[in-house]
């Protein structure tokens, strides 16, 4: 076993050392889906250009045995996925009258719409009423009153926004919209724009609105450098110059963000959500490249030739850092794009590991560590948690952040820094905010990644490493991820926490938590052979989606996590072989 182990270590590091990209950074290209895709296909419609072949291909390659699309890569039709590929895919057979897209669309089932950004593709199209999009704007009282009540312990986490309709225009520039999470301001604004254009048409509105559009682009000319958002916002801009006046630079803002929705073309024809996710791919990879060095100096050591490759990724992110001292999902090196938690917190704890396996220079990365981990202590929230963005705007503690940003601080104190600010309490607070978030059934729920598995994994990994291995809340998480092992000895949920069949992501982060806890678990071991067993030749495993950018959009698969993860797993298991 330890043989195999040590094999597959060595050609799973070699395999991930392949996706460095020339700037140092790692990159894995992140899979299409039908929310982005039909975005994509709407501009073209919208700009009377026809789809490519390529685009149109993916549609078919992709519906579902039942006439479906899903949301992502799992096998799993979404009601609102497929009337939004229904909608792009009828406009084009009135283009083209291509019998088989007629024989398509007639297999398709076509539920009742109900999300009401889909109702907004359809308003486009001339199907359905603009005005019936949004909620008038006396629901804005209500709203308040709802905002008060998220405060209520137990029915805050119940309460959730409307769907179906969308809110009132009047809720732009209000506190209710400064307190919504960053992404769906984003989303909203451009919505608005749509919207005010084809109902009211209040001028200082629409004014105020394209104004807050434009201020917010991204120096690549994307919007959030997402393509549904910036796909919204290109729409918007050009509805603006059809049916108002719109200014002369309009018309480069439209040009330079179809240009970057370009660049999220997948080789399969359809369309990626995210450009990438650079800084955490990067991040991920030091860490787990790190650890593998630093443990197994003596069995799977990484040569010096690739030691010296995988080194150069950490000045890749400390360019790459935010001026604020944190960093984005997406590396700009002008800092337009936000600092996000999780990303901040994994970027540190990559530098901090980049520090301890050595560098060219005597105090590498001490500054960035210092930024990254004061970022941190500044975005910790009140309840001792780390959400995604703005703790309190609009945004929610998080398990796995909160588990990152707890490694991280803790692998900062162990450091040998000078002038060392103590960070005890804040990791403190974070480790008595996650033993509180245990579900009672045993598990932990994340935000970003499926589902239940990864905030559990995320959660035991961290309790473990601040020493509290023997909790309660440990043993109710081993057990919990024991019972929901699959047959085949792997791991495997959608986007819902719902059971699928395993991946090698969620088995590989599932074993490596049990292995924290005790290297002798019989889960754990049958977990270690299931990413044995499904290892390719080339060192690479079967990248599967597990990512989740909302759930009413979607989620992605990432070559980057199918290894890093198993050679994260793998790695601790070798540390128990004698």
């Amino acid at each position: 076993m330890k043989e195999e182990i040590i094999s597959a270590l060595t050609r799973g590091t070699a395999f991930l050392l392949t996706q460095q990209q020339e700037a140092a950074n790692f990159e894995g290209r992140l899979s299409s889906s039908t929310f982005p895709t039909c975005a994509y296909a709407w501009i073209q419609l919208a700009r009377d250009e026809m789809p490519d072949s390529e685009l149109i291909e993916w549609f078919k390659a992709n519906q579902r045995e039942d006439g479906g699309w899903g949301l992502d890569t799992a096998n799993v039709s979404n009601a609102e996925a497929t009337r939004f590929a229904h909608l792009i895919l009828s406009q084009i057979h009135q283009r083209t009258s291509d019998p088989s897209l007629e024989k398509r669309l007639a297999s398709i089932p076509l539920p009742p719409p109900h999300l009401a950004l889909v109702k907004l593709a359809y308003a486009a199209f001339d199907q359905f009423d603009w005005s019936e999009l949004n909620l008038p704007k006396n629901a804005l009282r209500f709203m308040k009153f709802a905002k008060q009540l998220t405060k209520v312990p137990l029915l805050g986490k119940r309460l959730k926004p409307p769907r179906h309709r969308l809110p009132p225009v009047a809720l732009f520039n209000t506190e209710l919209f400064d307190a919504l999470f960053i992404a769906e301001q984003h989303t909203l604004v451009p919505v608005f724009i749509l919207i005010e254009l084809n109902t009211t048409r209040q001028p200082e509105i629409i004014t105020a609105l394209v104004e807050w559009l434009k201020g917010h682009v991204l120096s690549d000319g994307s919007w959030f450098r997402v393509n549904y958002i910036t796909a919204l916002s290109v729409l918007a801009l050009m509805e603006l110059q059809e049916k108002w006046e719109a200014d002369e630079g309009t018309a480069d803002f439209i040009e330079r963000g179809i240009e970057w929705l370009r660049k999220t073309r997948n080789p399969d024809g359809g369309c990626r959500e995210a450009l990438n996710l650079n800084i955490w791919d990067t991040a991920l990879s030091i860490i787990a490249l790190t650890e593998v060095h630093s443990t197994n100096e003596k069995t799977t050591a990484l040569g010096v030739e690739q030691m010296e490759k995988f080194k150069s990724a950490a000045p890749w992110l400390v360019e790459h850092q935010n001026a604020d001292g944190g960093w984005a999902f997406s590396g700009l090196s002008d800092s337009s794009l936000p600092s996000d938690a999780d990303d901040t917190a994994l970027g540190t704890l990559a530098l901090i590991r980049s520090h301890a396996v050595g560098a060219r220079s005597p105090r590498p990365y001490e500054d960035a560590i210092y930024r990254g981990v004061e970022w941190l202590k500044t975005q910790q929230g009140r309840d001792g948690s780390w959400s995604t963005y703005q703790p309190g705007q609009g945004d929610v503690g998080c398990v796995s952040i909160t588990a990152h940003a707890i490694e991280a601080l803790l692998a900062f104190g162990k450091l040998d820094l000078a002038d060392k600010p103590d960070m005890t309490c804040e990791m403190q607070r974070g480790i008595n905010w996650l033993r509180r978030q245990i579900h009672r059934d045993g598990y932990w729920r994340d935000l970003w990644l499926a589902k239940d598995t990864y905030g559990t994994a995320c959660a035991i990994t961290a309790l473990v490493k601040t020493g509290l291995r023997d909790t309660p809340e440990v043993s109710r998480g081993v057990e919990w991820l024991e019972h929901s092992q699959n047959e085949d000895g792997g791991w495997g949920e959608d986007m819902f926490g719902n059971p699928i069949t395993s991946t090698v992501e969620q088995t590989a982060w599932s074993t490596y938590a049990l292995l924290q806890v005790d290297p002798e678990n019989s889960a754990a071991q049958n977990g270690i052979r299931f990413l044995l067993e499904h290892q390719r030749e080339d060192g690479s495993w079967q990248e599967q989606c597990v990512g989740i950018y909302w759930e009413i959009i979607g989620g992605y698969a990432d070559p980057i996590y199918a290894s890093v993860f198993p050679i994260l797993a793998l790695n601790q298991s070798l540390q128990t072989i004698s």
